[in-house]
């Protein structure tokens, strides 16, 4: 590869990273939702209590099934212990096992099972629901300060503007005053206005970089992350026609589409499932159980046989016609010897064979009293479904607050927009007669940047009511579930 040919293939290859740089740090309000949705703190939190609700619906599930274990305990014993296998006391070490399978299956008052398990689910589906609930939320706060930024950027654009015309005119002035045709006082009026617009654009940038870092913040974005938003044409963003909404409409529209209906509709379900659980703890309930049983016992040492050492009496006497004679037993000594491993195992099969049992039966337990915890339990699913009928009252009050509040809002930002639009209008033309007549010398200079304040108050005004009403617009679209969107 030629020399020229390394340069190019560098110069493409780091203009390709820079162009892919430069596009990853520019964000729109789809970019900026999303990746709000998938890392802020407290859509996490509520995916990681959907999964913990997930858990407990899942086992609740399980518990309906025959429950079964196995056991196996092993061991030594040292000194006077149980020989297992044959219940009687001994002085001999022994390695010993037992072990065991066991089930249980409930009979009667199932339903405590059904019902519970039913309140789990629907906790699960509410806490999922939530999420998007949640996320709602997150949205819409993004989309304000996003479109607070997008106003903080227009607000540097008429800043940066009327500072230009203010240098431009101050120019012009200078040279006038300095050939004499206007005193000094119309420079020096015009020189303090630049001061201050200059101020006014640096103030403006410091409030954009300010608008932004709280956009970061709620993003969980770093600080000093690079961070470029994507500045759509306010002209162009669509918006409803507002004469064409009602808000009964959107109202009746949210209660079906809005998650948080959803979710105390099945918070009030599964507080009625578990109260429904709470009073099948209080009846009696049947199981069956069932058990297969077996041990193994091995003395640690073996006996390699017997001599008879001696004799005593045991105590007992044998009768006859010639008298009563005592009965003497024989004594032994025997001889142990260690076993190695593979000994200790020595008729494992054939113990566990020959004691291996089974046993089944049946299970009833009648609640009589236990500290009143079965009644406590109902009382407070009792508790729990009236709370969630509250709930589900206020959030639909609330929710018919926020509707009206938002279409209120919206038309009161409307009417604003279109005075506005008015009043701009009007500064705009007030402000080309003045410059005429300031240009041609019939105008003090204070009358004509009286002019240019009018103007530069109008167009802040106008862009600040055009924001509001997009703002407002976008939340009655929020409610009527077409989400957020630029």
């Amino acid at each position: 590869m030629s020399m020229f040919a390394r340069f190019l293939f560098i110069l493409l290859s780091v203009s390709t990273f820079l162009a892919a740089k430069a596009q990853d740090d520019k964000w729109d309000l789809r970019r900026c939702v999303e990746y709000g949705l998938k890392n802020n703190i407290n859509v996490r939190q509520a995916e990681v209590q959907a999964q913990s609700s997930e858990i407990s619906f899942n086992q609740s599930t399980l518990q309906r099934i025959p429950s079964l274990s196995y056991g196996l305990t092993h061991g030594f014993s040292f000194g006077r212990t149980l020989d297992r296998t044959t219940n009687v006391y001994t002085d001999r070490s022994a390695m010993f096992q037992q072990m065991s399978v066991s089930s249980n299956v409930l009979l009667y008052n199932f339903n405590r099972l059904k019902n519970t398990q039913a309140s789990n689910e629907l906790t699960y589906e509410a806490d999922k629901l939530n999420i998007e609930r949640i996320k709602n939320d997150i949205g819409l706060n993004i989309a304000q300060l996003y479109l607070r930024a997008l106003l903080s950027y227009e607000q540097v654009e008429i800043a940066k503007i009327v500072l230009e015309q203010t240098r431009a005119q101050y120019r012009n002035t200078r040279k006038l005053v300095d050939a004499g045709s206007l005193p000094e006082l119309n420079a020096a009026e015009l020189e303090a206005t630049l001061a201050r617009d200059s101020a006014t654009l640096v103030q403006a940038r410091s409030q954009a970089e300010l608008d932004k870092l709280s956009l970061k913040s709620i993003l969980t974005l770093p600080a000093d992350k690079a961070f470029e938003l994507v500045i759509p044409a306010v002209d162009q963003i669509p918006i409803e026609n507002i004469l064409g909404i009602r808000p009964d409409d959107i109202f009746e529209i949210a209660l079906k589409t809005q998650p948080q209906i959803k979710v105390n509709d099945l918070r009030k379900q599964a507080s009625e499932k578990g109260l429904d659980a709470a009073i099948a703890q209080m009846k009696p309930s049947l199981s069956m159980f069932g058990q297969l049983a077996s041990n193994f016992n091995q003395f640690l040492k073996m006996s390699s046989g017997a001599q008879i050492t001696g004799e005593q009496a045991t105590g007992a006497y044998a009768k006859t016609g010639t008298g009563v004679f005592p009965v003497y037993a024989p004594t032994y000594s025997f001889n142990f010897s260690k076993r190695n491993f593979s000994q200790y195992w020595d008729g494992y099969g054939k113990q566990l064979r020959d004691q291996f049992g089974q046993g089944i039966g049946l299970s009833l337990n009648i609640p009589i009293f236990n500290g009143g915890a079965a009644k406590a339990n109902a009382d407070r699913a009792r508790l729990d479904i009236k709370r969630s009928e509250l709930n589900i009252d206020r959030d639909k009050i609330q929710l018919k607050q926020d509707v009206y509040t938002a279409y209120y809002s919206a038309t009161g930002a409307h009417q604003t927009f279109l005075a506005r639009e008015k009043a701009l209008s009007t500064a705009m033309r007030s402000f080309e007669l003045a410059t005429k007549r300031y240009d041609v010398g019939v105008m003090q200079t204070i009358e004509w940047l009286t002019n240019q304040n009018n103007l530069t108050r109008a167009k802040v005004d106008k862009v600040v009511a055009q924001y509001e009403y997009i703002f407002r617009m976008k939340v009655l679209e929020f409610y009527k579930g077409q989400g957020i969107k630029l």
